[in-house]
């Protein structure tokens, strides 16, 4: 593959993402369902399985909202490995959250990278395997010294969990429970992961 090819491939591999989170953020919901092949899978914090199901479950959420509660992904570097018609995208990003926890209002800021298997099919990048490796999280009390101490008394903060410790905290406050296939960063799950995307880019 030529260079000036390669440049315009690794770019289309990109826009992917971008689309991706765009559409997440402003809940255009059709333009999402475009990101992912049919038989695409992701996992993040609160979801783990078909793509198609983590589309509805996020019209849900999207609609359970409050006014003042707000949602955005945040992209950073990206850097795209092209193998012929499949790509490995790991993307910085931070996820920002706005939102109610025991009707305290809180701003949430997670430090992760998207890792992504992408793949090319009829000419069309789109997802194939949506991942997340996390890397640090905090809550912030929205008016400080407003929220009393005991309410983080369950969150841990030591050890590579420390990275998904205020995500554990949020999704247990909302009822929704964490799958077991989170990644966060400098543990063996993440080397399994990039070693699975390797064996996979190579066409194995």
């Amino acid at each position: 593959m030529d260079t000036t090819l390669r440049a315009s491939e690794e770019e289309a591999v990109c826009k992917v993402r971008r689309v991706w989170a765009f559409s997440r953020d402003r809940g255009d919901w059709d333009t999402l369902r475009t990101c992912f092949h049919p038989d695409a899978t992701i996992t993040v914090a609160w979801y783990s399985g078909p793509a198609s199901g983590f589309v509805e479950r996020s019209i849900a959420m999207a609609d359970a909202r409050r006014p003042e509660e707000h949602h955005k992904h945040w992209l950073g570097n990206m850097q795209a490995e092209v193998n012929g018609a499949r790509a490995v995208l790991e993307s910085d990003a931070m996820v920002l959250i706005r939102e109610y926890i025991d009707a305290y209002l809180f701003d949430y800021c997670s430090s992760l990278r998207f890792y992504d298997l992408v793949e090319k099919r009829d000419g069309v990048w789109r997802l194939l395997k949506a991942s997340c490796i996390y890397e640090k999280d905090r809550l912030d009390p929205v008016v400080p010294g407003a929220v009393p101490a005991s309410l983080y008394s369950d969150v841990s903060l030591t050890g590579h969990g420390a990275g998904f410790a205020f995500m554990r905290f949020r999704q247990m406050k909302k009822g929704r429970p964490v799958p077991p296939a989170i990644v966060v960063a400098g543990t063996p799950a993440e080397d399994a992961l990039r070693d699975e995307a390797r064996t996979w880019l190579s066409g194995a």
